[in-house]
């Protein structure tokens, strides 16, 4: 027994150990935030990380620097600025390690799903490389992308237990209860999985006469859910600024966000999935697999479909469908390799040339990874790019000369120049988000037209250096003292650097 021990715990070292080298391997390469990469130049990680800055020097989201997304969230970017505050470096280990800790997961998911170990390491090697380089991936640092694990780990708790036709645990109620509060924080979208699961849950305890079992399990998990809010909301109370979390994240994303959002041309949610291949063709194998085999494995089943089509109705019901959306059907992958393992005849998979074989596939993918990023990566054309070249930089070279580094980032969403000129916003709209509050264009132009930052930062598409959008607002308090043009997304944008004038 103790040698079987010993066993398990050095396998699980060594999955966790590939598991981390696949996902530094192939991040490294594919995601922005890596250190081969002048910035990560995405405007979303931007505000991400200028409010995690924030955190660190006593600013509060909401109240002092307004953003839309869950306090969860930025305080994972807290972190990271705690790591790295002037680079990526910490959002970028963070991000390997939740990458990590997802593909560790998800080959354990295939693992208990076939009944075959070996499972793990090809699926492991496989979704690093397909996740990374499909195109829902985008730059690298989304919520969608840091959320995986939790997805994961909700769902490898419900199927381990309804293989093993066991009521949950305790701990594991109140770890589901957790996982499902960080949903709420960090994006309420996410919830999806949560609710799909849930209704699962009741289903499959009812099925199998374990009704007794059913109210301990709600109200474990209920515990779970209560004592992370707390935590959230008494940071909140204790910062006097409960109401601003209030209004914003809820009030203004159920009743502005969604009707006052800014344009865009987005492929809609069904060809957006057929978009990303490399994993969603294993995710509807998964669920192909589980439909054949629904006489045996109805429960997983249930579990898998119902939170699939929940998280996808939560995700898209508001009518927004940027690209980086559809990763979080990403985490329904793990079942499609878990299904074909299955099919391996135990004559052939249970040979010990079998499993080498496996093991050693699974190498080579891993060994081959950081080419296949450089091929096929949509993100490397920014490695040739110096960061003086970067429009954020080489402003930043003009106001870090300055004895006042106050800065406005004006009619775009954040583009780096708080990270790059080390600065922190004196505005509470420090940026334009992606959408028409009065009160945030009202600020924004105030602070503009009576000079309270000493420069703005504008954005416009093409050569047109100033014009568009920005003519609405009064610069005469400023003038124009540099100005760079910059590839992001698609498109050529004119970044001009404004100065107070007499400053």
């Amino acid at each position: 027994m103790q040698r079987l021990n010993r066993d398990e715990k050095h396998q699980t070292l060594l999955r966790m150990g590939f598991a981390l080298l696949a996902s530094f391997a192939v991040l490294t390469v594919c995601s922005k935030n890596s250190f081969l990469y002048p910035m990560n130049d995405w405007v979303d990680v931007n505000c991400f990380f200028t409010v995690g800055r924030g955190i660190t020097h006593g600013l509060v989201p909401y109240r002092d620097l307004y953003d839309q997304k869950g306090p969860l969230l930025y305080f994972v970017y807290a972190l990271a600025a705690l790591i790295a505050e002037h680079s990526f470096v910490g959002v970028f280990i963070i991000e390997v390690l939740l990458f990590a800790l997802f593909l560790y997961i998800s080959g354990r998911t295939a693992a208990l799903l076939s009944e075959k170990p070996y499972a793990f390491w090809l699926t492991a090697a496989g979704l690093a490389l397909g996740i990374p380089l499909s195109p829902a991936f985008s730059h690298g640092g989304s919520a969608e992308e840091f959320f995986l694990p939790v997805f994961a780990a909700a769902l490898y708790i419900v199927l381990k237990a309804m293989r093993e036709r066991r009521p949950l645990k305790t701990t594991e109620s109140v770890l589901l209860g957790v996982l499902a509060a960080a949903a709420l924080w960090t994006k309420y979208t996410f919830c999806g999985l949560f609710a799909g699961l849930a209704v699962a849950v009741l289903i499959w305890y009812l099925a199998d006469r374990m009704g007794k079992a059913l109210l301990p399990a709600i109200l474990w998990a209920l515990a779970g859910a209560a004592a992370a809010s707390a935590a959230v909301l008494i940071w909140y109370v204790l910062n006097g600024a409960i109401g601003a979390l209030w209004q914003v994240y809820f009030v203004d994303n159920l009743t502005m966000y969604s009707q006052n959002i800014r344009g865009g041309n987005y492929a809609d949610p069904l060809p957006n999935l057929l978009n990303n291949l490399s994993w969603s063709i294993p995710a509807a194998l998964g669920l192909a697999g589980l439909l054949i085999t629904a006489k045996k494995a109805w429960r997983e089943l249930l579990a898998v479909a119902l939170s699939a089509v929940a998280l996808f109705i939560f995700t898209y019901a508001s009518g927004r469908k940027y690209p980086y959306y559809a990763m979080v059907m990403a985490c329904f992958a793990p079942f499609g390799f878990g299904m074909l393992f299955r099919l391996i005849p135990a004559a052939c998979g249970e040979t010990k040339a079998f499993r080498r074989g496996a093991v050693l596939l699974a190498a080579l993918v891993l060994a081959l990874s950081p080419v296949a990023s450089l091929r096929w990566s949509n993100n490397v054309y920014l490695m040739s790019v110096s960061r003086e070249e970067m429009p954020p930089y080489r402003f930043a070279g003009t106001i870090r000369q300055a004895d006042d580094r106050t800065l406005l980032n004006y009619g775009f969403l954040d583009g780096g120049y708080y990270l790059a000129a080390e600065s922190l916003p004196v505005t509470r709209f420090f940026c334009t988000l992606n959408n028409d509050l009065p009160e945030m264009k009202e600020e924004q132009r105030a602070a503009i037209e009576e000079g309270r930052v000493a420069f703005v930062v504008t954005r416009a598409m093409g050569q047109r250096s100033g014009k568009g959008k920005k003519e609405s607002v009064d610069m005469r308090a400023y003038r124009a003292v540099d100005a760079c043009t910059m590839f992001f997304e698609g498109y050529d944008w004119t970044y001009t650097l404004y100065e107070r004038i007499g400053h």
